[in-house]
């Protein structure tokens, strides 16, 4: 299979059918919710509607990121593992945001364990990014995570050089 534009259309249209039917559905029953940065009050509330205008674009621009990879690895490229990473992404997020949402506090845990395996693991592919932003934009608003992954992205992709390169200077000479 491959990320081809009539698949990115088709995922990127999914996305925005689902987050609009979120968002009207939330109109409709109660009012849309507005999302405080770090949780505040004080802080300026972001409305679900701005992420839901937003988050079309942000899907399509990383499956783009997503198919540009996959065309300059051809055949080494696996869409199998893509999948796995995007679903491992969106599982760790939902996580989160069920704990949050039940007031356990082991998402800082979590987080500090994603820090650890983005030493191991390229944590800042856009399918990684795609799947945080989903699995938590139910939750937290698409903006909240939308402006946190990129942070993320770059902590997970300096673990990943320097821990790389200091792996890579310990390993024993042959």
């Amino acid at each position: 299979m491959k990320i081809s534009l009539k698949n990115r259309i088709l995922f990127t249209l999914l996305v925005t059918i689902l987050v609009w039917a979120h968002v009207l559905w939330d109109y409709f029953h109660g009012g849309i919710p507005v999302h405080y940065l770090f949780h505040n009050k004080d802080m300026p509330g972001i409305p679900n509607w701005i992420g839901a205008s937003i988050l079309p674009f942000y899907t399509w621009w990383l499956l783009l990121r997503i198919q540009k990879r996959q065309q300059k690895q051809g055949a080494n490229f696996s869409i199998s593992l893509v999948f796995k990473r995007f679903f491992l992404a969106a599982a760790l997020a939902i996580t989160i945001a069920v704990c949050f949402v039940h007031g356990i506090q082991i998402p800082t845990g979590i987080l500090l364990g994603i820090l650890g395996l983005g030493i191991i693991f390229p944590l800042f592919y856009s399918e990684f990014l795609l799947g945080w932003v989903l699995g938590s934009s139910f939750t937290f608003g698409a903006v909240i995570p939308m402006g946190f992954s990129p942070f993320l992205a770059l902590g997970c992709f300096l673990l990943y050089q320097i821990g790389r390169g200091l792996l890579l200077l310990m390993r024993p000479k042959t």
